[in-house]
């Protein structure tokens, strides 16, 4: 579809095309993905660390890390998200929008960190399903949907259950239940409304570590029971005419975890609940028909009555004010773009900061209260040139600065300095019907005083706190992003590739960064002919090597990535009311052996069949 910043007023700057990715629900399917994070696994320079602790997965482009990308629903940027999307269930999902450049203005607020949004799956005609699964682990999923149209709204509804076991003596079971209900209400051309809310309970256990990791990790019986998360989400959209439009999102997200650890004497129990709400209003203007103005602002208040994660015991109260301007002036086949974003953070109370001598100190120490944090700041300038024959170049230069987030503390108990960062995108596009698309990006970041994991973690009160240190940082790097056209209306395949070169400061000097990887990969082939299909999946990440959770004082560097993935599904389908497929899905085809985080291997080959009967 045309790039409309009007009809889509959180869409990025042309100059950051290249960097955008979308997976549509038909790709999510074929790859057998069961939540957001499965969903991603294949994005170009996708890299996901699977791991036991309380978030047990890490998403991460272009081996962004400290901070992480940030997440939106449906737009409604989310500020504490990572303990939700390896349970947001795929089935719900209508796309995934991901803007893998660190350089994004209108929807995250992380900084420059990259962001995720999530759409909800929107019904455009009357269907009822029923899916069933069984695999590996004794694991299961049963989930219902229901959708259609009534007059002017679409709504949506679904209900879920999966369950596993996990591995065997591995302390790594899980179980949650899932609700999703989303209304679209369009009275006229010009009006629209929707409404999505989610809510997730269960439990989930915390994996044990195996060797080279810390024996406290290997022993240790811990879990959130119960697991609650509540998300909601109100965007209203108005349209009066061509030349200006005007989004409103509302949003609250609660999560109430109970925390339980057995491995205590005596066993303990920590209730971990937050909640936050947000509004966010943008408006487009067309001034001239050739330059479109966007302008926003937003505001978040976060509140952990009793502290979060590590700092349990400990209130948050936090409020984020920001405010982003952008503006795109086409000249053209040449488009130019600039952008500015102001943030600041009140701190109503806050008590991770100011922790003088041993890590004891936690314990007692006093509370920040009433003030204001440093501005965060974050420029951008970019332009986009289209030549002939469906080619496109695309440019894109956006610096700011990184506060630490929440309770990060470095290897001397204080808060890290803040990091600053410059990003440059370059890209060229390349899209021709009955072939395909071809994009190629490289990219250059400088990060001084970058935030980043020491490997050193200190005990207080049975909880483990991983430490941080600043030190100068800086990346370059290439990817390379190639889909086919369907080819005989059969066959399509697409392929990825990012190399990139990362460089850490030691001792005064620039070296390599061995604790990122150098290459990532990614590919796949997407047969269909009648009433069969298959798809097979491939995945790399080459070598790289870390310290956290590693056994030693200090910890020796122990080696992960370095591994090939294969994975397939397989379906025959049939009926037409109702319309079911049978399939077989195989992840690690090959049972290959690796790790992503220390002391936490790869489940090995795992099987899954399945049915998915639906009536439209």
């Amino acid at each position: 579809a045309p790039r409309d910043p009007v009809a889509r007023p959180k869409i990025e700057p042309a100059g950051l095309e290249p960097a955008a990715s979308v997976v549509e629900q038909q790709e999510i399917v074929r790859q057998g993905a069961k939540t957001v994070v499965d969903a991603l696994e294949y994005v170009p320079g996708a890299w996901v660390e699977t791991r036991g602790r309380k978030v047990k997965q890490f998403f991460s482009i272009r081996g962004q890390k400290y901070p992480y990308p940030d997440y939106a629903l449906d737009g409604a940027w989310q500020r504490e998200f990572h303990e939700t999307p390896y349970f947001f269930p795929s089935e719900d999902v209508e796309r995934i929008e991901v803007m893998r450049s660190s350089a994004a203005l209108l929807t995250g607020l992380s900084g420059l960190a990259g962001v995720v949004n999530i759409v909800p799956r929107i019904y455009r005609e009357p269907e009822t399903a029923v899916q069933l699964e069984y695999g590996s682990f004794n694991t299961y999923r049963l989930n219902l949907t229901h959708g259609g149209m009534a007059r002017d709204v679409s709504y949506a509804l679904s209900l879920g259950a999966p369950h596993t076991d996990g591995p065997e003596g591995r302390y790594a079971g899980e179980g949650m239940t899932h609700f999703r209900g989303s209304a679209y209400w369009s009275p006229d051309g010009k009006w629209s409304v929707s409404a999505h809310l989610l809510h997730l309970r269960g439990y989930r256990q915390l994996a044990q570590a195996l060797p080279p990791a810390v024996e406290r990790l290997q022993q240790a019986l811990e879990e959130f029971d119960p697991y609650r998360t509540t998300l909601f989400s109100l965007k209203t959209f108005y349209r009066p005419n061509e030349k200006a439009s005007t989004e409103m999102i509302v949003n609250y997200s609660g999560r109430d975890h109970t925390f339980i650890s057995e491995s205590t004497q005596p066993p303990q129990s920590t209730v971990e609940k937050d909640y936050e709400w947000s509004t966010n209003l943008t408006q487009s203007l067309v001034l001239h028909h050739d330059n479109v103005l966007r302008v926003g602002a937003l505001y978040n208040h976060w509140v952990a009555p009793n502290g979060k994660r590590f700092y349990t015991g400990r209130r948050c109260d936090l409020e984020t004010y920001s405010a982003v301007v952008v503006d795109e002036h086409s000249f053209g086949r040449l488009s130019l773009d600039a952008g500015l974003r102001w943030a600041r953070t009140y701190i109503n109370r806050y008590g991770a900061f100011n922790i003088d001598g041993s890590a004891k100190g936690l314990e007692n120490v006093a509370p920040v209260s009433d003030r204001w944090e440093p501005p965060e700041l974050t420029a951008s300038l970019g332009a986009s040139l289209g030549l002939s024959h469906g080619i496109s170049l695309h440019f894109n230069l956006s610096s700011g600065n990184i506060k630490p987030a929440r309770g990060n503390l470095d290897v001397d108990l204080r808060e890290p300095e803040t990091e600053r960062r410059t990003k440059l995108d370059l890209g060229v596009q390349a899209d021709r019907a009955g072939l395909g698309k071809l994009t190629v990006a490289g990219f250059l970041t400088d990060r001084r005083d970058a935030i980043v994991l020491s490997g050193l973690t200190e005990t207080v009160g049975g909880r483990v706190l991983e430490l941080y240190l600043n030190r100068d940082q800086d990346q370059i790097g290439i990817e390379v992003d190639a889909r086919s056209a369907p080819l005989a209306d059969m066959v399509q395949v697409f392929m990825n590739f990012l190399a990139m070169r990362n460089r850490a400061e030691q001792d005064g000097k620039m070296v390599r960064d061995l604790e990122l990887p150098r290459f990532i990969a990614g590919g796949g082939l997407y047969a269909e002919k009648g009433q069969l299909d298959l798809n097979l999946l491939w995945k790399y990440v080459s070598s790289y090597e870390s310290t956290r959770f590693a056994e030693g004082k200090p910890p020796l560097p122990q080696p992960l990535g370095g591994y090939h993935t294969l994975g397939l599904t397989a379906g025959w389908t049939f009926g037409t009311r109702p319309r079911t497929r049978l399939y077989l899905e195989v992840a690690n085809l090959a049972d290959n052996q690796f790790s992503t985080v220390v002391g936490y291997p790869d489940y090995g080959r795992r099987l899954t069949v399945g049915l998915r009967s639906s009536i439209k």
